[in-house]
């Protein structure tokens, strides 16, 4: 794979999480531990009340959280069920072509067997697998709906970061967005946030459409680089992707957000004030609890990006190696609300 080129003049940020709104977190938990081989890295019942509704710009923000983390340092799934404001569930009729984040992607250690666990969950296949031996891919949706592409071998061949838990049998490998301008997001991800550029590095090709209902569709595309992580945008002419629903809020269902992480302070401040500089404005100002600190940014096209710091001698207090989940259980009373499939252009 070639060199990554940034056009921010810095090393790339890795991309350290991805974040989920789900329904119910038990659940999804253990589909992405017993299915895909992922590990526990315990939980948070305390993101609630006005510095989270201040982070995540949402009202009376209230969440219980738990953490899973791959073979990779510093990378973890981020699962939030939010208990205010109510999960809206995803729209029945949504499709991968539609604007936002559409698709994880996991390179497991044998296929044939996350496959037969995955159909054991009620979660099979969409498609028969494409590719040659040692090259398949193929697509499920995670109890959430999620789209979860499953990769026989590892796109990203050049080793950047460590992997200190080469037993675990998943490590994620990318995740995809679809967006209404593919110009724009690749300004404010690379200029911007500083991702590097994977020139002639297609992730996905035409053939692989099929995986997720869209054969045939007529798309660019372009893949980026963050640390060990790919980023891939998609701009979908045919078909058209549906733009955000109206009134869409992070803790509706499905993938959320991002975050690009950084070992210090001042590398989290740095990118957060080219944000503003560029016109892409946090939902407050970085908060700094001294080992960690954080804040989201959004784009011009309605993208939530998370920028995280934390310290090294903290990462496992914050989800970043292996814990056991914990004994508390989610918010009571949980309530999913409809979707908001009927607010759609």
């Amino acid at each position: 794979m070639p060199k990554a080129v940034t056009d921010a003049g810095a090393a790339e940020p890795p991309l350290c999480q991805v974040a989920f709104s789900v329904a119910d977190l038990r659940r999804t938990h253990r589909w992405y531990r017993d299915v895909l081989g992922f590990v526990p890295a315990g939980g948070t019942n305390l993101f609630a009340g006005p510095l989270a509704s201040r982070v995540q710009g949402l009202p009376r923000a209230a969440s219980t959280c738990w953490w899973l983390v791959d073979r990779q340092d510093f990378f973890q799934l981020e699962l939030f069920e939010f208990r205010s404001p109510p999960v809206r569930a995803m729209a029945p009729d949504w499709r991968p072509c539609d604007i936002g984040y559409t698709t994880l992607g996991v390179h497991v250690a044998d296929l044939d067997a996350t496959l037969e666990r995955a159909a054991r969950a009620g979660t099979g296949a969409l498609t028969e697998p494409i590719g040659k031996p040692g090259a398949r891919r193929v697509c499920v949706r995670d109890p959430e709906g999620v789209l979860v592409e499953l990769m026989e071998d590892d796109p990203r061949i050049t080793v950047l970061r460590a992997r200190p838990r080469p037993e675990v049998a998943a490590v994620a490998r990318s995740v995809t967005l679809s967006v209404a301008d593919l110009d724009r997001s690749r300004r404010f991800l690379v200029e911007v946030l500083g991702l590097g550029v994977l020139d002639a590095t297609p992730l996905h090709g035409a053939e692989h459409e099929a995986l997720w209902g869209l054969e045939g569709a007529e798309r660019s595309a372009a893949v980026l680089s963050a640390g060990d992580f790919l980023v891939e945008l998609v701009q979908y002419s045919e078909p058209r992707g549906r733009p955000w629903p109206s009134g869409y809020r992070i803790s509706d269902q499905g993938m959320l957000n991002v975050a690009f992480g950084f070992r210090s302070r001042d590398e989290l401040d740095t990118v957060y004030e080219r944000c503003r500089a560029a016109g892409h404005e946090g939902n407050s100002r970085p908060l700094s609890f001294g080992a960690w600190s954080v804040v989201y940014v959004n784009d011009d096209q309605g993208f939530s990006v998370e920028l995280l710091h934390v310290a090294r001698w903290f990462a496992g207090r914050m989800g970043f190696s292996p814990r056991p989940a914990p004994r508390f259980a989610p918010f009571l009373g949980r309530r999913v609300r409809a979707p908001l499939a009927s607010t759609r252009d």
